[in-house]
């Protein structure tokens, strides 16, 4: 019985593969070359890869946060204790990113972008930042991918549909 590679080690060994051909290409036709190469015909999978990533997370955790509201059942107090507590600690992480970014605003970059790349460093408070996590409308923000307005619908969506009761089933 021949047994099958992980899925880890496929991704590890891929990796290991990618670094190795792209050393040879560098060693044999030059930075500049290999560059070439890689942009034109390497780059549109990685891109492809990831638009097909983008295009899943939004309805992947759209839905599975509507079925783990959905599932709880009866919105008793274990229920609302979980989504209180879900707010808050959304609420905390988003106070601990503000200040963190605000401490350390252009102290260092992480990544040298290409020069065209314009970044605008938005001056948030709190209060907008709360405000911001609550949609104005349903569509926009699955468009924009803005994950915490994604959780935030589903969780009204699922709460929703658990105070509907009985009359929000379908009728089979």
């Amino acid at each position: 019985e021949k047994k099958k590679m992980g899925l880890g080690v496929r991704i590890l060994l891929g990796m290991v593969l990618g670094i190795i051909v792209g050393a040879i290409l560098w060693a044999i036709l030059g930075v500049d070359k290999a560059n070439e190469i890689a942009t034109a015909y390497i780059k549109p999978f990685g891109d492809i890869f990831v638009n097909l990533l983008k295009y899943i997370v939004v309805p992947l955790v759209l839905l599975s946060i509507m079925d783990g509201v959905i599932s709880m059942g009866d919105i008793g107090k274990i229920g609302w204790k979980t989504v209180v507590y879900f707010l808050a600690t959304t609420a905390i992480a988003c106070i601990i990113g503000l200040v963190v970014a605000n401490i350390f605003k252009g102290s260092f970059r992480v990544l040298e972008m290409a020069e065209d790349a314009a970044y605008e460093a938005k001056n948030a408070n709190i209060v907008d930042t709360v405000k911001g996590i609550f949609p104005s409308n349903f569509i926009q923000p699955l468009l924009d991918s803005s994950m915490l307005q994604i959780i935030v619908i589903a969780l009204f969506f699922g709460c929703g549909i658990l105070v509907a009761g009985e009359k929000g089933k379908l009728a089979a």
